[in-house]
């Protein structure tokens, strides 16, 4: 009987130190993940506050084709380095900023690294606009206007 009762206290005794070690390692997981979701957030929230590129550059690189002789079509490429799959460029005719209004917008489409635009050269200068726009799941927005003047060829 007291071999019986001594092995009884001995289980209990075992699994009350497995109890309490378990409670212990799940109490140090608790505290470990709690410290590591306070750096992520710290890291999250300066992240808001940038952009998020490796560079970012604005190129308008204009068609070797081009005349520039008055009625001729002009081309060119916008080339936005930086990009994500929620950049835009957006041409219009004018702009005004409070409240936002794009007055005839025209989204350029993406094609292979740049957004492609074609205009008639139909006076001896004419302006282009537009906004440039990129959207990231992290970080900040980033809007910009485009402006470029183009010219017809002077002999």
């Amino acid at each position: 009987m007291i071999k019986t009762t001594l092995i009884v206290i001995l289980i209990f005794f075992t699994i009350g130190c497995t109890d309490n070690n378990q409670a212990e390692n799940t109490h140090l997981k608790i505290e470990s993940l709690l410290s590591e979701n306070d750096s992520l957030r710290k890291i999250i929230t300066e992240i808001s506050t940038k952009y998020i590129f490796d560079s970012i550059t604005i190129r308008d690189i204009p068609n070797y084709r081009n005349t520039y002789e008055l009625n001729s079509i002009v081309s060119g490429e916008i080339v936005f380095v930086g990009y994500n799959k929620s950049t835009n460029v957006i041409m219009v005719d004018s702009f005004s900023y409070n409240p936002k209004i794009l007055y005839n917008p025209d989204t350029l489409e993406f094609n292979k690294g740049g957004f492609i635009y074609k205009t008639e050269l139909n006076a001896n200068l004419i302006y282009l606009k537009g906004i440039l726009e990129t959207n990231s799941k992290y970080g900040r927005e980033y809007e910009s206007i485009y402006n470029s003047t183009i010219g017809t060829k002077k002999n």
